[in-house]
């Protein structure tokens, strides 16, 4: 059995309606996150190293997060209404050390409202 390496519980989004937006990427999914990170999937390649800047969103608030793509691989290749070809990425981002408060603060109020 492998050991959990992960230093914040991932947590899904079932119950609280959390949206993502980066810069230059049309479609952002979050799938789960932590305070620690988040894993989302995305319609582009991130390339890994890279420092992105995350805006997420619930129905009345937001907040932008900054953190480091540490993981990008290609999930899928979709096809559009249109006939064209979409590929499908999943992505890890890994939050700057100081956001774990906000993001925390962030969530408890989006459960809240």
């Amino acid at each position: 059995m492998m050991m959990e390496k992960r230093r914040h519980k991932r947590f899904s989004l079932d119950l609280i309606e959390i949206n993502g937006k980066l810069n230059l990427v049309n479609s952002v999914e979050i799938i789960d996150m932590s305070f620690g990170g988040v894993a989302l999937k995305v319609n582009r390649r991130l390339n890994i190293g890279n420092e992105v800047l995350l805006t997420l969103k619930d129905k009345g608030n937001s907040i932008d997060v900054r953190g480091m793509i540490v993981r990008c691989t290609l999930k899928a290749i979709e096809k559009k209404f249109n006939g064209g070809k979409v590929s499908i990425y999943t992505a890890g981002m890994r939050f700057k050390e100081d956001s774990a408060d906000k993001i925390a603060a962030f969530v408890r109020e989006s459960i809240l409202t």
